[in-house]
């Protein structure tokens, strides 16, 4: 039986590999894709998302968007990672014509959560506006999702816009806190996941655009990351986080590391605000520790490359 997976997604270029691998996984069906804002703004999110279906070449499900801004705090893109239409300000991809459902992507993530009854996944790859609001808005109905997998998170580490938070959750860090209170089954795949093994190096890069045209469109939507790294660091490379947590949910057995945690959402704090708390068993001070989240941060990345080059053949 196919999984039946809703993704909500602030489709950058990384968001972007996520979405052919899921629409070209034949063990997977997409419901539908929800949009928010992120990587960029949510109605160039909503066309980046067009474009990633329409060289998928496999089907279309429906694309509803969402929201615009962040909760309660200034909205944020992530320009210099993924380029200002956030696929790599490639001038000679094809576009298609808009298509978008008119619903709002928090009821139609309530509606879809109705309609399957439990029977249902959804993988969160932005940030977690879209999830939160439909929490607040029908909160039972929202805790009947199977499971939700996000993207996001972190160990302390340095960005371009943090010392301490990775760029899903530091967009919305009070979206994210209602998220993680919710009760919902989380599987939150870390950025330190896509890290090791799972870099693409510049060989890596150079197979995956020999391989055919989606292969090619692959690397090159993700074009201003490869060069950042190049400039910064003298080596051309990329992760892809978002593809990463579509993996887990498709082949568990790429997980090379994780572990239960009681996750807080730092929201408050001057230089930590959007950072992730990781509580386990192991440093927990009460004896009623109760883990809301599985904390995935190691994927085998060999493995993975292989996963994704079969997936593009």
């Amino acid at each position: 039986m196919k999984k039946k997976l809703i993704i909500d997604t602030d489709c950058g270029s990384d968001d972007a590999v996520a979405l052919i691998m899921a629409l070209r996984e034949p063990r997977v069906e997409v419901k539908a894709i929800t949009v928010t804002s992120g990587n960029c703004p949510m109605q160039q999110a909503a066309k980046n998302v067009l474009q990633s279906i329409y060289y998928a070449q496999t089907y279309q499900p429906p694309v509803y968007k969402g929201t615009s801004l962040p909760l309660w705090c200034d909205y944020e893109d992530a320009s210099q990672v993924h380029g200002i239409d956030g696929m790599g300000d490639c001038p000679w991809l094809k576009r298609p014509e808009d298509k978008f459902e008119a619903e709002h992507a928090v009821d139609a993530l309530i509606h879809y959560v109705k309609q399957e009854k439990g029977d249902l996944e959804i993988l969160a790859i932005g940030p977690l506006t879209n999830i939160a609001a439909a929490i607040l808005q029908d909160p039972q109905t929202m805790r009947s999702i199977s499971k939700l997998t996000v993207m996001g998170g972190a160990h302390p580490y340095n960005n371009p816009h943090t010392v301490s938070a990775e760029f899903n959750i530091m967009c919305d860090p009070e979206a994210a806190k209602i998220v993680f209170d919710s009760r919902i089954p989380i599987t939150m795949c870390t950025l330190e996941s896509c890290w090791g093994t799972m870099r693409f190096e510049e060989e890596d890069i150079q197979y995956f655009k020999e391989l055919n045209e989606l292969g090619s469109f692959c690397m090159d939507i993700n074009r201003v990351m490869i060069n950042a790294a190049k400039k910064n660091r003298g080596v051309g490379s990329m992760d892809l986080p978002d593809a990463g947590a579509f993996a887990s949910i498709t082949c568990p057995e790429l997980i090379e590391n994780c572990f239960d945690a009681f996750v807080r959402i730092e929201t408050s704090g001057t230089y930590t605000r959007g950072a992730t708390i990781f509580e386990t068993k192991e440093h927990h001070y009460r004896n009623d520790f109760i883990p809301n989240c599985q904390v995935v941060t190691k994927i085998d990345g060999v493995n993975f490359k292989k996963y994704l080059a079969n997936l593009i053949k």
